[in-house]
């Protein structure tokens, strides 16, 4: 088993809509940093490369990012130069409404793929980000597209609705939302054999494994795999260790992190809290090896870290925190 990254590990520093320096930010009533160990990218198109140094810098082996941040194909094939000679591999990442209507996922004949690039764009600024213009459909071919110009062999498909769509949702009701997700996923599997990736799903606290594990048994192909993540399914009410056990025949990489859960407080309702690897109540040990087990060819897989720092912490210490406890306490699994 091998380590990699996800940005979301320096979000308020690296994302550009939620940077601390941010003028929305500093207007608001959130908390500045106290301090902050390494310096933020500079303009939002340097994020990328922001990205791959802060894996290098921690001797991780992977990167795991939105595709939409490499905006075309060039930019892209030359950000996959940049990793092979780093030794990092690529995850891209597409984020779709994955509960569409058909009307909402949009037609899937070849025109409306082959009008992907044209009919779509990427936004990554102060103000916002994410893809404009186009359908569902088109939206995630183009990411795929520009994951594989820059080397992925797995997109990672994530629901971007899960504030608003999710398996507590009444409306539709939770039966009609999986049969969309299959119904749109089954429409990438062609895209997905003739690029040569594969395209995994995640449980991104919006839906149960046991619910993605449904999906995928429902299309049954080679190209619809998962990402496991470690504590997402804590806020679905799913136990992380269980999930593991489902998820197991399906992974192919995994965002690691930990949670502390807080049964109740005074207001009597449950709290969860993003916390350092190691400090929580995920067993990421039990985990790992359920993982090391039950995963077909585990010992290359990469497991992404994904800690999430308040953004009144220091993101880097978390990160290296994080991977410190994993190299003593989990040691054997990544050596």
């Amino acid at each position: 088993m091998k380590l990699g990254l996800s940005p979301a590990s320096y979000r308020w520093m690296a994302y550009p809509w939620l940077r601390t320096e941010s003028s929305s930010y500093r207007y608001s009533d959130r908390r500045l940093p106290y301090f902050a160990s390494t310096s933020p990218p500079g303009l939002p198109d340097e994020l990328p490369e922001w990205m791959l140094r802060r894996a290098q810098a921690h001797g991780l082996t992977a990167l795991y990012m939105d595709a939409g941040w490499l905006g075309t194909e060039e930019r892209a094939a030359d950000f996959g130069a940049a990793l092979r000679a780093a030794g990092v591999e690529f995850f891209g990442g597409a984020s779709p409404n994955m509960a569409a209507t058909e009307q909402e996922w949009g037609p899937i004949d070849p025109r409306a793929r082959r009008n992907a690039c044209d009919a779509t764009s990427y936004r990554l600024s102060e103000v916002g980000h994410g893809w404009l213009g186009g359908t569902e459909f088109q939206r995630t071919v183009r990411a795929i597209e520009l994951s594989v110009a820059a080397g992925a062999t797995i997109v990672n498909v994530v629901h971007r609705e899960a504030g608003l769509l999710n398996r507590l949702s009444v409306d539709p009701p939770l039966a009609e939302q999986l049969e969309s997700m299959a119904r749109n996923l089954r429409s990438l599997m062609p895209i997905a054999e003739e690029m040569g990736v594969v395209l995994t799903t995640e449980s991104h606290m919006d839906y149960r494994v046991a619910d993605l594990v449904q999906v995928m048994e429902t299309i049954d192909s080679p190209w619809l795999r998962h990402t496991f993540d470690f504590a997402n399914s804590i806020s679905v009410i799913e136990d992380p260790l269980d999930a593991a056990r489902l998820a197991a025949p399906f992974t192919v990489a995994t965002h690691i992190k930990d949670m502390r859960v807080q049964p109740t407080i005074q207001m009597g309702e449950p709290m969860f809290y993003n916390v350092p690897i190691g400090d929580g109540d995920v067993p990421v040990v039990e985990i790992l090896q359920v993982l090391h087990d039950g995963v077909e060819e585990s010992d290359g897989m990469q497991h992404c870290v994904e800690v999430i720092a308040p953004p009144e912490h220091d993101a880097e210490a978390w990160v290296a925190a994080s991977i410190a406890w994993l190299r003593d306490e989990a040691a054997e699994f990544f050596v």
